[in-house]
C-alpha cells in the first residue's frame, strides 16, 4: 500500500504525514526502536501550534508506551481493531476536538487518536 492511500484523511501533512505514518509502522510491527527514532524525527516537524504538538506527540508517546506494554487495561490494546469499531472511534475521537472547551493541547492529542485509528481503517 502506498504512503498516500496509509495518509489518508490523517490530520498531519507533508513530511510530518511521513514521519507519522513511519512511527504508526514501526509500532504496529513492534518495531519500538525504529518507532522511537521516528518520534524523535516527529518532535522536529511543523505543527499548527506548538501546544497541539505538545499534545499529538504525548499521545503518539502514549501509545508506544501503551503497544509496548501490551497491557490489555490500557484503552489501545483492548481496543477491538476492526473496520466499523475503528470508524466509531474515530468519529468519537473527531467529536472530542469539536467540544469549545478545548485547549489546543487537547486538540493535538485527540488529533493523534483520530489518526491511528485513521491509519488502522486505510491499511484494511
Amino acid at each position: 500500500m502506498t504512503t498516500n492511500n496509509l495518509g489518508r484523511k490523517l490530520s498531519v501533512t507533508g513530511k510530518t504525514r511521513e514521519s507519522v505514518i513511519l512511527f504508526f509502522d514501526n509500532l504496529l510491527e513492534r518495531k519500538f526502536s525504529d518507532a522511537e527514532k521516528e518520534l524523535e524525527n516527529i518532535k522536529t516537524r511543523k505543527f499548527p501550534d506548538e501546544e497541539y504538538q505538545k499534545g499529538y506527540i504525548n499521545a503518539l508517546e502514549g501509545l508506544l508506551l501503551s503497544v509496548r506494554s501490551g497491557d490489555d487495561r490500557d484503552f489501545y490494546n483492548r481496543t477491538h481493531m476492526m473496520g466499523k469499531t475503528l470508524e466509531n472511534y474515530i468519529d468519537e475521537f473527531k467529536d472530542f476536538r469539536k467540544l469549545p472547551i478545548r485547549t489546543q493541547f487537547d486538540q493535538g492529542f485527540f488529533s493523534a487518536w483520530t489518526d491511528i485509528f485513521q491509519y488502522r481503517v486505510n491499511k484494511e
